[in-house]
């Protein structure tokens, strides 16, 4: 069984994250209990990384990372959406290990196989969550927030299947 730490991006008060024809936390909130759900139906133990009171934006990444670290979880994933200028779009995850990296494109692949533009593995070492946690870690921006595009293509249980297909390989059987 594996150990999976799922951290909701942002959403603790002093940090809502990015806005644009939608709210990066809408987002977050949508997909992330559906991938916990479905993550706990095939077996799995999963921690909910997502401080409720932080002092500030550092307080809450170290929170997050604390919490997957104690857990001695096996797989870090830290769910985001993207904004930039209303004209880019798709989907990309960051990594910085090999097992990493390799859980960044199966991630990709799926998201992208929902319509989103497969923008790749990109560098996570500066990404506070990646390089502070001591297990595989990915950091998964699920589609930009301020594309028509990607918005309209957006279905938050679609994205939770994608994920967890790209984290474990199968979904759950649905009874």
């Amino acid at each position: 069984m594996t150990i999976y730490a799922i951290d909701f991006g942002h959403g603790c008060g002093c940090d809502g994250g990015a806005v644009g024809i939608k709210k990066e936390e809408d987002l977050i909130n949508a997909v992330g209990p559906l991938l916990i759900k479905r993550l706990m139906e095939l077996g799995h133990e999963v921690i909910a990384c997502r401080p409720s009171k932080v002092s500030s934006t550092k307080d809450s990444l170290q929170q997050r990372c604390d919490r997957a670290n104690n857990a001695k979880a096996n797989i870090f994933v830290s769910l985001h959406a993207n904004a930039f200028n209303g004209k880019a779009y798709g989907t990309e995850v960051f990594a910085m290990s090999p097992r990493g990296e390799k859980i960044a494109r199966d991630i990709c692949r799926e998201i992208s196989l929902l319509g989103f533009f497969n923008r790749g593995v990109k560098n996570g070492s500066h990404l506070y969550v990646v390089k502070n946690t001591n297990m595989v870690a990915v950091l998964v921006e699920m589609c930009f927030i301020d594309s028509p595009r990607d918005v309209a293509l957006f279905d938050a249980e679609s994205m939770a299947d994608a994920i967890c297909l790209g984290l474990t390989g199968k979904l759950p059987d649905v009874a």
